[in-house]
This record gives C-alpha cells, structure tokens and sequence, in this order.
C-alpha cells in the first residue's frame, strides 16, 4: 500500500487528472489507465452513475490495480465506502458530500481526500477544511454539469495568485482554452469527456498536456520598420524577452531608418484583417498589441475584429495609438485619430500614448500627464498609461477606475530611443496576457523599456534603435 507521503508527490507533480466512467469510446477506463499514464496523466478519478454496486465494486477495483502497476492515483467520485473497499489512493467530494473528516475517518489517515470548490472562497474553505486537493470547475459550461454557471477564467486566475493546495482547473476545456487557461499561470488541469469520448485516449492526454506547456501569444498588429527599431520588428523582440510567443498582422510596408520615414507602402484592411484572423483562429491569442494602423479604414477594420474576440478568454487588448514618428512624421490622420478615439479605445484594456497622442485624443494642449490621462478613460472607458518620454517628467502616470498614479522613472541622456514605445507596449501585453496584474506590468514594462533605451544601439545617423536583447 502506498503511504500518504507518496500519494501527496503524486499528487503534487500531476498537470493532469483524468475523470472518467468505467466503460469510456475506446474501452474501458481501466485498460485506458496504463496508456494514459504513460502519456503524462498521473492521477484518475472513476466516476460513474450508471453501474451497480457490485459492478462499480469491480471496476473500481481493476481501475485501483491499474493505477498502482502505472504508478498514477485512483480516486473514487463521492463515495468514501467504496474508495476503502477497492483500496484507492483516495476520495473526492462535492461542495455537498458531506465534511472531509467523515471522509477520512472511512478511508484512513493514508488516503487523500479532494473537494469540488468553485474558487475564491469556496477554495479557500477546502484548504481550511483540510483538503489535500480541490477542483476549480467549471469555467466554461460544460455538459457533464448543466445545472452550474461557469465560473470564467477569473476564478482560475485568482487560484493562480491565491490557492495554498493543489488545485485543477476543470470544465469546457479544450486545448485552446488550456492554452488561454495555461498562460495566465494555470498548471494543473481535469478532463472528462476530452478522455471519455476519445477514441485514443493517450493521444488526447498528449494534447492537452502539450497545450499546458506554452508560452503567451501575443498579436501585434503593426507596420513594418525597415530599419528593424520599431513596429512589428520591435514588437516581436519584446514580446519574446518578455517570455511570449510573437504573431503579427502587418499593416503597412515603411522605407525607415533612424532618420526618419520615407516612404509608406499600405496594406489593404481586409488583408491586416485576414493576417490576424487565421492566426487567431489557428493559433490562439493571449494578448493583442497595435501600433501603426496607418489610416481610419484600417482603424475601423481591426476594431470590427476585436469586437468579435470570445469575450471568456479574457484576452487584453494594448493600444499604442502610433500618431507620428521618432522623427516627427504623421503618421495618422484626423478622422483615423477621431476613429480611434472612439471605436478602438473602448475596445482596449489599457492605451499607452506619449504626451504628443495622448493631447490628441483628449482634444486638448495640456502638459499635464495626469489630467490627460484622466481625460481619456472618462472618454473611452480603458486604462490609460501616459509615458513619460516627452513630457517634463520621466514618470509614467497610470489611470484606471481605481485612480491615478505615477510609475517612477529615469531619462537616459542617450540617443538611442527608436522603438522605446513599441518595446513598452508590446512588454506591458505580454506580461497582461500572462495574468499579470495591470501596475505591476506597468512598472516592469518601464523598466524593460529603459533598460533597451540604455543598452541601445548606437546605430545610423539619427534616433538609434533600442535594444532589449542586452
């Protein structure tokens, strides 16, 4: 018999716990077991309501053979009777089955119990209850509970930050959700019917653990510099030093070095638009980032598709609203800042403009960071994160619902500043996409940006190139 000790690594180590009837597609949950295990999943829970006691007697037993010879957990679905009868790993109990200490008075000191929690609090009072485990289910409605709202992606995301046992995130997951699910922090997941209705179970677990294993994918929908320094070329060095994985929708062609642009070549919005479609759609998005969007067709084409965004994946939308050039080049017109103004920023999670944009899309001359800031959330609904490049203060100032503040920070008395927005922007939807809390990327956005203006190349007779490789 193993020893709870044991048990508990087990338990610790698992990305994924499979929950299954006895009889699944492909044949039965106890010969699925041992290919499963060998795929990656390490515990399994029987759970089903269509046998008699006698034959969950027997399949529990065959399941709790297999799982020991693979060197996985057996768990008995709510009830503590039958997982001491057919010498499981353990129990798990819904929100009411009864109390965790009935639970183990029946399974013994050596088994582990789990609980059905929704998150927050409920998660919280598993853990106080004793629980070596819990669930956080469902987060997209599912099937196999009709009768329970899905908690959203929320709940697991405050699990990421909050939860002191092991936890599974569990409900209407498929392996673009365990993406979405697995870049804000999520490492262990439950299926049910991805398993039971496969009809090669092994095959299914490798999916779903190779959709865990990802970094956030972050969609810039930007023009192109030639000169590398900013725009999509910027973007996708930042997003990778951030730890993300880059995809981009090109919306225009420039001829630009470090002493300005010389020429713009546009590409048509239903192209822009089509480049981030199939990516979307194939790939997956945790964050979009967009910058040069160049005219108010493309303005109003990229705001039509990220109007049409699956709202539960949570995904945050970074603005930098480019309006002119390093060198001083307009590079967006008046109905497209107007357009921008009102049929992007309500869309966004956050824009970051310099004081340059951010007097354009508040309509006013002010210098003051934090009045302009105020401004453009009572306008457009986002946060709004002034930086501190070309006002009077380095400092930053961020505006959300909650209030204004200021991000502390240094100018460099170098020249090299070339793509210092597109690395902060594109740092700062990284980082959200990856569920980190909207200050704290401000702050470590900033930082990442003054540290490539420092570091920057000293490249071409004017603006030189940041660099956030150094």
């Amino acid at each position: 018999m193993r020893t709870r000790a044991e048990r508990l690594r087990i338990l610790e180590d698992s990305q994924l716990y499979v929950i299954g009837p006895a009889a699944l597609r492909s044949g039965t949950l106890a010969e699925a077991i041992p290919r499963c295990a060998a795929a990656g999943a390490t515990v399994f829970q029987l759970r089903d309501r269509t046998l008699d006691r006698e034959g969950l007697i027997a399949a529990g037993r065959a399941c709790a053979a297999a799982a020991r010879e693979a060197g996985a957990l057996l768990i008995i679905n709510d009830d503590p009777e039958l997982a001491a009868l057919v010498d499981a790993d353990g129990v798990h109990l819904g929100q009411d089955d009864g109390t965790l200490a009935w639970a183990r008075a029946i399974v013994g000191p050596e088994a582990i119990v789990g609980r059905t929690s929704r998150g927050g609090e409920a998660l919280a009072q598993a853990a106080a209850e004793g629980a070596d485990y819990a669930s956080v289910s469902p987060l997209w409605a599912t099937p196999t509970k009709p009768d329970r709202e899905p908690t959203g992606l929320a709940a697991a995301v405050a699990a990421v930050h909050e939860a002191t046992i092991p936890w599974f995130a569990l409900g209407g997951l498929d392996p673009q959700r365990v993406r979405r699910a697995a870049a804000l922090g999520v490492r262990r997941i439950a299926a049910v019917r991805e398993l039971a209705e496969a009809v090669d179970p092994a095959e299914a677990v490798r999916g779903l653990l190779d959709a865990l294993d990802t970094a956030p994918r972050v969609l810039t929908i930007a023009g192109s510099d030639s000169g590398g320094a900013a725009g999509v070329q910027a973007d996708s060095k930042a997003i990778v030093a951030a730890g993300g994985y880059p995809l981009m929708a090109i919306t225009a062609l420039t001829a630009q070095d470090t002493l300005g642009v010389h020429g713009v070549h546009p590409v048509p919005p239903a192209f822009v638009v089509q480049q981030a479609r199939v990516v979307i759609d194939d790939i997956g998005v945790d964050a979009i980032k967009t910058g040069m969007l160049g005219s108010a067709d493309v303005v109003a084409a990229v705001a039509d598709l990220l109007a049409t965004l699956d709202p539960t994946l949570l995904v945050p939308i970074v603005v930098d609203p480019v309006m002119r050039a390093e060198s001083g080049a307009s590079l967006l017109d008046a109905d497209a800042v107007r357009l921008v103004r009102e049929r992007l920023l309500p869309l966004a999670t956050v824009t970051t403009p310099n004081l340059f944009e951010a007097q354009l899309l508040a309509d006013s001359a002010s210098e003051d960071a934090r009045e302009l800031a105020t401004a453009i959330h009572d306008l457009c609904g986002c946060a709004v994160i002034v930086t501190g490049g070309h006002g009077p203060s380095a400092a930053d100032v961020l505006c959300t619902a909650e209030g204004v503040h200021e991000l502390p920070g240094v100018r460099h008395p170098v020249a090299t500043t070339h793509g210092a927005g597109c690395t902060y922007a594109s740092t700062l939807a990284t980082l959200l996409g990856g569920g980190m809390p909207l200050p704290e990327a401000a702050a470590h956005a900033k930082a990442t940006a003054s540290r490539a203006v420092l570091h920057g190349r000293g490249y071409g007779a004017g603006a030189g190139p940041v660099d956030v490789t150094r």
